[in-house]
């Protein structure tokens, strides 16, 4: 029996295949990003540079640590569809768009946070250019086995 992973392991999948696992490392990592940031620094510990990066948006200390917790479980709900929605390319685009918009918010209102140890500047780009591999991989693997 030849078993699909076997066949990227030889290194003799066809273009479709690894067009087809390309997508899903790209969905299932930013599905994890989305679920780990949601959770852990949101809504599991409330980290002071989340409310910190809301506050220098313009929100009131009550007003961001409600934030916070909204933006939590957006962010969990994203992740969560990105994994139950296999099929729904646009959630790839939306988390690269999502991740260029919040990169230029932090750019604006909290320069502070740009030459930071892990910076927000590096991980959304990194985000962002995932959601694109994975779009752009979603919809060449149907098309490359035809």
């Amino acid at each position: 029996m030849n078993h699909p992973v076997r066949a990227h392991v030889r290194g003799d999948a066809g273009p479709g295949e690894r067009l087809s696992a390309v997508h899903a490392v790209a969905r299932v990592t930013l599905a994890l990003v989305f679920l780990w940031h949601g959770l852990v620094p949101k809504l599991l510990y409330r980290h002071p540079d989340e409310l910190a990066l809301l506050r220098d948006g313009g929100l009131s200390s009550s007003a961001a640590a409600r934030m916070v917790v909204t933006i939590g479980i957006t962010e969990v709900a994203f992740g969560l569809a990105l994994l139950l929605a296999w099929r729904v390319r646009a959630l790839l685009l939306t988390a690269a768009v999502a991740m260029l918009g919040m990169t230029a918010g932090v750019l604006a209102n909290s320069p502070r946070f740009v030459p930071a140890a892990f910076t927000p500047v590096t991980l959304n780009l990194c985000v962002a250019a995932l959601g694109i591999v994975g779009w752009v991989a979603a919809a060449r693997s149907v098309r490359a086995d035809s």
